[in-house]
């Protein structure tokens, strides 16, 4: 991950952020790959036990399940960093420059607002879930922690629209822009 798509080689105020961020992308890529390994080898030692040797390994549904949310939320949290998530780009693949970042700019705020409205709706159930002290059927395990991971993931989503914001206008109130600091239209490709 070079960086947030649309907004590589810039040398903007929070360029180094970015950068800074794309690495440490990098290894949270690297780490959700190994907990998706990890799943595949659960299910291989679940299902293998189950059917070679009559021995199921209680609560492997479990902890597949909860695995894949932190997973899931961790790429959610990636995939809108380098916006390489499910958009429709069809608008911003025919304009360039400032359009473009005025474009990312109206999505970002839109991210933010959705990310940041899930995250205050899951921290109340995570709040009430505590409460009760809800806990999984075969590993015991505190409902907070798979619930907590979707509001953290929520968070993270949150953050990462906040810092594309200020991105966006840190672009859009540049005096002089230079030309790898904008997104590429298609005029900007060779």
């Amino acid at each position: 991950m070079a960086g947030p798509a649309g907004h590589a080689g810039n040398d903007a105020p929070v360029g180094g952020l970015f950068r800074l961020a794309g690495r440490t992308g990098q290894i949270a890529e690297w780490l959700l790959g190994a907990l998706l390994l990890f799943v595949v080898a659960v299910n291989v030692v679940n299902a293998s036990g189950r059917y070679l040797f009559g021995y199921r390994v209680v609560g492997a549904d479990e902890l597949m399940v909860y695995t894949i949310i932190f997973v899931v939320m961790g790429g959610a949290v990636l995939g809108l960093a380098r916006r390489d998530h499910i958009n429709i780009n069809l608008v911003p693949s025919y304009v360039s420059g400032r359009t473009r970042v005025l474009l990312f700019l109206i999505h970002d705020l839109a991210a933010f607002a959705a990310t940041a409205y899930a995250a205050r709706a899951s921290w109340d159930f995570v709040e009430r879930i505590a409460r009760l002290d809800t806990r999984s059927m075969a590993l015991g395990l505190p409902m907070t922690i798979p619930h907590g991971a979707v509001f953290a993931g929520f968070v993270g989503m949150a953050v990462v629209a906040a810092f594309l914001i200020l991105r966006d206008i840190s672009l859009l109130t540049a005096r002089v822009q230079a030309t790898s600091g904008l997104p590429p239209g298609p005029g900007d490709r060779p």
